[in-house]
């Protein structure tokens, strides 16, 4: 498992009656100082820190959405992070821009109201709860599924290959789980998409580009790539995965974000990636979100014998 997570001193979320019993006053109260406001009758408490765990891929941005809800959450019983707020904190990729500023949230209270700026509650009478890092999130399921309504099969993929693969958090469900949720769910929205989008789902997917990429081939009616296959190496006496490839044919799709570029280790280790894989007979073809996609198809339908 490849998720290692940091840890992160939040605040103590306490309620107005327990600041002043830590000895804030009225005017700490009001104003906010030393003990912020986090919601109506709740505040911060900085002085004394909970320790609790944070992705390593993690920003500000994202520890402070996590806090507000643990706070609202302390606020409002049962609620959970939904929709894009909950896709935000599995780390999934989120097809443009997502709007960070809205915190949305889910309860199966009917006639719960929460009167807060930058939040949006949603009342649902199916709501499945769990938790993920200490924080109180809808099922993963259940998310994915609620976003086929408004995304398309290439983003539900994207997700798809994140929520099940290890590259960013622990999975949260598998081909499996999905399969029976779609199957096993009533008066499911856009049944067909989640169906499409299931089928186009791949464990082992490392990162977005690589879904992008292996989705494009599809599209272009290449055969399907293979996600990592296992090429061993003598002359490193190592078994390298490639982003993508074709074993019979041996050849090799490599993916390269700008990283590849800037950092001087990362360069010198595809320069040995490649010949290592170039000495056992493989053809390596670099890809980048610059790459030509009309050259790139050419040279792989020469190579796999297509043309």
């Amino acid at each position: 498992m490849r998720h290692p997570l940091n840890y992160a001193d939040y605040p103590a979320i306490v309620s107005v009656s327990e600041a002043r019993a830590r000895g804030a006053s009225d005017y700490d109260i009001r104003s906010g100082r030393n003990f912020p406001a986090a919601a109506w009758g709740i505040r911060f408490d900085a002085t004394v820190p909970t320790e609790f765990p944070v992705p390593t891929w993690a920003d500000d941005d994202w520890i402070k959405e996590a806090q507000l809800l643990l706070a609202l959450a302390h606020r409002h019983s049962g609620i959970v992070a939904c929709s894009e707020t909950a896709a935000r904190l599995f780390g999934w990729p989120l097809q443009g821009s997502s709007n960070r500023h809205i915190l949305r949230l889910a309860t199966s209270d009917i006639n719960k109201r929460i009167r807060r700026k930058g939040v949006t509650l949603h009342r649902m009478r199916t709501l499945r709860r769990t938790g993920f890092l200490g924080l109180p999130v809808q099922s993963p399921l259940q998310v994915f599924s609620q976003f086929a309504a408004v995304s398309s099969v290439e983003s539900l993929v994207k997700m798809g290959d994140a929520a099940i693969g290890d590259w960013k958090s622990p999975p949260q469900f598998s081909l499996e789980d999905l399969a029976t949720h779609i199957s096993g769910t009533k008066h499911l929205r856009a049944r067909s998409k989640l169906l499409s989008a299931l089928e186009l789902i791949r464990e082992g997917v490392d990162s977005p580009m690589e879904t992008d990429l292996r989705l494009w081939a599809v599209s272009r009616n290449l055969p399907e790539p293979a996600v990592h296959p296992a090429v061993y190496c003598p002359s490193i006496d190592r078994t390298l995965h490639p982003d993508l490839g074709y074993p019979q044919e041996k050849l090799a799709l490599e993916y390269e974000g700008d990283h590849h570029r800037t950092s001087e280790d990362q360069w010198a280790a595809d320069i040995d990636r490649v010949n290592a894989l170039r000495a056992v007979g493989w053809t390596v073809i670099r890809v980048t979100k610059s790459t030509n996609r009309h050259q790139l198809e050419r040279d792989i339908r020469q190579h796999l014998g297509l043309q």
